[in-house]
């Protein structure tokens, strides 16, 4: 039986996929960057487990050189990506929301690492024409952040993985990833979002997907400010601006993929990337509102600065 072909676009590329992926913007066919179909792939080289979890699941990763990596969620399916221009998805499940699901995580995250992006486990927003990104820890508050933002018409860049094109001598560029936030129940109700607007997402039954309402960049923005989230503290309205030599560290602690796409060259080329973001991005930490009279406040101020 001959499938499909869908054709969207995200991250910049052109992309063939074989997997419906209903939260990409659709395009007229043509000629594509990037390939995504289904077919059983090689066996990997030794799977190492990874910090990587989606729906519960921790990913298994494996790599023979950059241009051929393994990401594995079984029993459920397993990811090969090959070069930088195609993504084989090896699974009999069809649920597509759960296909999608996985296809648009780490799993696309390894093609763009493959063609030399800068990759950040946060969410960004675009201000004035300039691009601003929000990172922390699991739990700490990105979507939250970046949906207060979206509620006041701000267009939204990125949410779970922030993608940044660098080159020697030019400002660091945010590339937009696609219409969608999602977030738990407690901030659809924080914030009295419109459930109309929302649909529920497999990775919890609290869980939402905000995508039709969004106002979602189009085009990429130059970095202009990095803010990482913490604790809420006593000083959460301080801002603690992180010295130049310090910000690859920080940087490399919010890399979304598996640590161990890190090493040799690879490792180098990332703290070059940095140093470049560093030349040019201030980056503060802060401690994220308390709550959402606070964070409303907080939305306000960077939109009045910036």
């Amino acid at each position: 039986m001959e499938l499909s072909t869908y054709y969207y676009t995200a991250y910049g590329l052109s992309i063939g996929s074989e997997i419906a992926l209903s939260q990409l913007k659709e395009i007229q066919p043509t000629a594509v960057d990037l390939v995504i179909k289904r077919g059983r792939i090689p066996q990997s080289p030794p799977l190492e487990p990874t910090k990587v979890y989606r729906s519960g699941l921790n990913a298994q990763f494996a790599q023979a050189g950059l241009g051929c990596l393994w990401l594995d969620w079984s029993p459920l399916l397993s990811f090969m990506a090959i070069n930088g221009n195609e993504l084989i998805l090896d699974t009999d499940q069809t649920d597509e929301d759960l296909l999608s699901l996985f296809t648009l995580s780490e799993a696309i995250g390894l093609i763009l690492f493959q063609k030399g992006y800068f990759l950040l486990h946060g969410s960004a927003i675009q201000l004035t024409n300039k691009g601003v990104v929000f990172l922390g820890q699991p739990g700490a508050g990105k979507s939250t952040t970046v949906a207060a933002f979206a509620q006041k018409g701000v267009p939204v860049l990125s949410d779970d993985m922030v993608c940044i094109r660098l080159q020697e001598g030019k400002t660091p560029m945010l590339i937009p990833a696609f219409s969608q936030i999602k977030i738990w129940e407690n901030t659809v109700n924080g914030l009295n979002l419109n459930r109309t607007d929302l649909t529920p997402v497999r990775e919890g039954l609290t869980k939402f997907s905000w995508h039709e309402s969004v106002s979602f960049a189009q085009e990429e923005v130059p970095l202009a400010q990095i803010f990482v989230l913490e604790s809420p503290s006593e000083s959460e309205n301080t801002l603690k601006p992180i010295s130049k030599s310090q910000l690859p560290i920080e940087l490399l602690n919010h890399f979304p993929l598996p640590d161990s796409l890190l090493t040799g060259n690879s490792l180098k080329d990332y703290f070059e990337k940095s140093i470049l973001i560093a030349n040019t991005t201030p980056l503060y930490k802060m401690s994220r509102p308390s709550d959402f009279v606070k964070l409303h406040q907080f939305v306000e101020y960077i939109k009045s600065t910036l």
